[in-house]
């Protein structure tokens, strides 16, 4: 029986949610939105509120970034799961919003990534509020 190679390597993998975030971080909702498969979901479990699809997903990055003077990730600790073309992601942020709140958040990020090498499924666990209305 012959074994299928993963859809992605362990480094295409690992470079998504990087160049994700740097997309968040830079507030350029269209760079943001290319991550995603046009019917992919977007989940924030802690606060039980599901996007779906890219033009919801879209909504919610333009309604994130519109309310964020900043904002800033960094990935603390990555897992990759390459057969299963999944990876987690361990990360802080930082950002300040225009009414003056400022967060300080640990989160954990599970990305699901289909064969063209967007996310098909994200799941955010936020500790704190979820600015991300």
């Amino acid at each position: 029986m012959a074994t299928q190679s993963p859809a992605h390597t362990r480094d295409e993998l690992a470079a998504l949610p990087a160049s994700y975030f740097k997309a968040v971080d830079a507030q350029d909702v269209e760079a943001i939105v290319s991550h995603f498969a046009d019917d992919a979901t977007l989940t924030v479990q802690t606060d039980h509120v599901t996007f779906n699809g890219a033009d919801e997903i879209r909504r919610m990055f333009n309604d994130f970034c519109g309310n964020s003077k900043s904002i800033f990730h960094e990935i603390k600790n990555i897992v990759i799961e390459e057969a299963a073309s999944k990876v987690a992601t361990e990360q802080s942020y930082i950002g300040e919003l225009n009414d003056g709140t400022k967060n300080d958040m640990h989160n954990c990020n599970f990305f699901d990534v289909g064969t063209d090498g967007k996310f098909t499924r994200v799941i955010i666990w936020m500790a704190g509020t979820n600015p991300l209305k």
